[in-house]
């Protein structure tokens, strides 16, 4: 009798503390309570054959879009310094500074639906297959385009 509750006991221990899934909100990751860098999580996801490829996608967009972000962020704010020091700014650096944040928007939006896709797969949830068609212009025509 002892030892069938001591074994209850155990593999309730052991199945509650199975791989517990990662969730993200916005762009934190969390697991546990405890928030994870996307680094982090891209080393918990080495073992899986299908997420990982699908999270290493989403963090080239995420590197990217930091680069390029933290870039715009330098040009736009050294003319704005310039101005409130008092100085003459040159416009120009933050124009081209904005158009850099800018190029990250749509990096940003990419690392978010690549990283919930491999998240997803990663904890067993399903994935929605939800390809979009576009036309584009091609040569004297137009082509549709599917991408999934």
């Amino acid at each position: 009798m002892r030892i069938s509750l001591v074994f209850i006991f155990v593999t309730i221990i052991v199945f509650a503390h199975g791989q517990s899934d990662i969730e993200m909100h916005r762009s934190k990751f969390t697991r546990d309570g405890q928030v994870m860098k996307p680094k982090e999580v891209l080393e918990l996801m080495k073992g899986d054959e299908q997420a990982y490829p699908v999270f290493r996608k989403a963090m080239g967009n995420y590197n990217a879009a930091q680069v390029l972000g933290f870039a715009g962020g330098f040009l736009v704010g050294w003319p704005l310094g310039t101005a409130l020091g008092g100085g003459d700014p040159n416009w120009g650096l933050a124009a081209g500074g904005g158009a850099l944040i800018l190029c990250s928007i749509p990096l940003t939006v990419s690392f978010k639906k690549h990283a919930g896709t491999a998240l997803n797969i990663y904890n067993g949830k399903p994935v929605a297959f939800r390809p979009t068609f576009h036309v584009t212009p091609y040569g004297a025509g137009a082509k549709l385009t599917m991408k999934f």
